[in-house]
This record gives C-alpha cells, sequence and structure tokens, in this order.
C-alpha cells in the first residue's frame, strides 16, 4: 500500500514539474507575458519614447539621410555615436532623445534575451504581441 502511495506521489510531482517546464509559446506572449518585469520594463520605456518623441526634431537633410543610409550600423552602435550623429545636423537634444531612444531598445534586448522562445515565434506573431500589450496598455492610461 504504501508502495502503491508512493508511486501515485511521485507520478504527481512528475506531473506538476512537468507542466511547469513548458516552453513559452504564442498563447503565453498573447495572455501572461505582461507580468514579466522585463517585458513591462519594455513597455514603459517604449510609452515613454513614444510620449516625448515629438517633442525634438530630427535631422531632414539630405546630407543626415544619405549618411544614415551609408553608414546605419556605425552611426547606430551606441548612443553615443547616434547622439554625436544627430548633433552634428544641428538636432537640440540630441543626447536626450538618444537616451530614449537606446532606453528602450536596451529593455527590449534584456527581455529577448530571457525569452529566447520569443524568437521562435513569426515576426508577425512577435509585432503582434508587442502591439496587443503595447496598446493596452496605451489605452488603459487614456
Amino acid at each position: 500500500m504504501k508502495k502503491l502511495f508512493l508511486i501515485i506521489f511521485v507520478f504527481l510531482s512528475v506531473h506538476t514539474y512537468a507542466q511547469k517546464s513548458d516552453p513559452k509559446d504564442l498563447k503565453y506572449y498573447y495572455y501572461f507575458v505582461n507580468q514579466d518585469k522585463d517585458f513591462k520594463a519594455y513597455l514603459d520605456a517604449r510609452k515613454e519614447f513614444d510620449n516625448k518623441k515629438f517633442d525634438f526634431k530630427l535631422p531632414a537633410s539630405k546630407e543626415a539621410v544619405a549618411e544614415i543610409e551609408a553608414h546605419q550600423g556605425k552611426i547606430l552602435k551606441n548612443q553615443r555615436t547616434y547622439a554625436a550623429f544627430l548633433e552634428k545636423y544641428g538636432m537640440k537634444n540630441a543626447g536626450e532623445y538618444a537616451e530614449l531612444y537606446y532606453k528602450q531598445m536596451h529593455a527590449l534586448k534584456v527581455f529577448l534575451k530571457k525569452n529566447p522562445e520569443f524568437y521562435q515565434l513569426t515576426a508577425k506573431e512577435r509585432q503582434s504581441v508587442l502591439d496587443k500589450w503595447y496598446y493596452s496598455e496605451v489605452a488603459a492610461n487614456n
């Protein structure tokens, strides 16, 4: 009798463990990812960037556009190089803009590093998940 209880207990323990170790899938990202602190940090940083981005005027000269097209990787390498590029073309508060831009990018990188399963989703599914939670957050705060 003790062996029967022991076998049932072991079976239930393994079953419970198996449920907890399921990989994250589209259902998780659609219904539960908002409970992830790294994802919330990304949403907050993106919301802050979107709220303040209209306070800045990005350079639109033909030279600036040509340079960023030619050297995008070098210019967008980090916050400092991006701010230097923006300042070169006369943007006021370029450092603040670059900081806001890279804050959201860094938060997204942290989330993606801790959730590699997110890459298994298609590009359309990933964008759909990001948009769903971002716009539900924005709507909730209005």
